[in-house]
């Protein structure tokens, strides 16, 4: 009889477990529901949290475009008022004096040469600011 005893306390022992282990399992269902729950809300606040600062990024990048465009609107616009204007004048552009020899002498033609390199600088600088004042797309923004 004793083991009988000893039998009925281990179902009921066995009982107990699978009842305490069952609601644990229950319970930690609704402990691990909530967990889920606060992981769902933290993700939904980090997305909100991302979503604002894409939006806020987007507003600077427009912003940067947008400076950036009206400077280069009225660098074009200042160039073009400089080329309406005239060719770029240098102070000593007058042409050498035409002696009655047809032939110029070394130090003339060194002079003539000097003034056109100065010319041809002088319309280089201009043609590289028409450039400059043209940014690429590909070029970062700063």
């Amino acid at each position: 009889m004793r083991s009988a005893t000893q039998g009925a306390k281990s179902v009921s022992r066995a009982a107990y477990l699978l009842s305490a282990g069952l609601a644990a399992f229950l319970g930690g269902g609704a402990a691990h529901a909530q967990d889920l729950r606060e992981i769902q809300a933290r993700n939904a606040a980090a997305h909100a949290l991302e979503d604002a600062r894409r939006d806020v990024l987007q507003s600077q990048i427009a912003a940067s475009n947008a400076r950036e465009r009206a400077q280069t609107q009225v660098t074009l616009r200042d160039l073009n008022a400089a080329l309406t204007m005239g060719p770029v004048v240098l102070k000593d552009t007058a042409p050498p004096p035409v002696t009655g020899d047809a032939t110029l002498s070394d130090a003339e033609f060194n002079a003539s040469m000097a003034r056109l390199e100065r010319l041809t600088q002088a319309a280089l600088e201009q043609g590289n600011a028409r450039m400059r004042a043209i940014r690429p797309a590909s070029e970062p923004k700063e």
